[in-house]
C-alpha cells in the first residue's frame, strides 16, 4: 500500500496468492519474462486491428 501523499519509486510484485488460489503461474517468470512480456505487449500494440480495439479512454482491468 502505497503512503499517502508520497510517490513509490519501485513495487514488487508478488504472484503466491494467485498460484496458492487459482494454480497460476507467469508464463514467462523473472527478468528474462518481464523482456518478453513487454516485447509481446509492444508488438500487440503496433498492430492496427488491435488498436481499433483498444479503448485508451477508459480503465479496464
Amino acid at each position: 500500500m502505497r503512503p499517502t501523499g508520497s510517490e513509490v519509486e519501485r513495487l514488487w510484485a508478488d504472484n503466491t496468492r494467485a498460484k496458492t488460489l487459482a494454480g497460476w503461474e507467469p508464463e514467462y517468470p523473472g527478468i528474462e519474462g518481464l523482456t518478453v512480456g513487454l516485447q509481446e505487449t509492444i508488438d500487440w500494440f503496433t498492430r492496427p486491428e488491435n488498436l481499433r480495439r483498444y479503448k485508451a479512454g477508459i480503465y479496464n482491468i
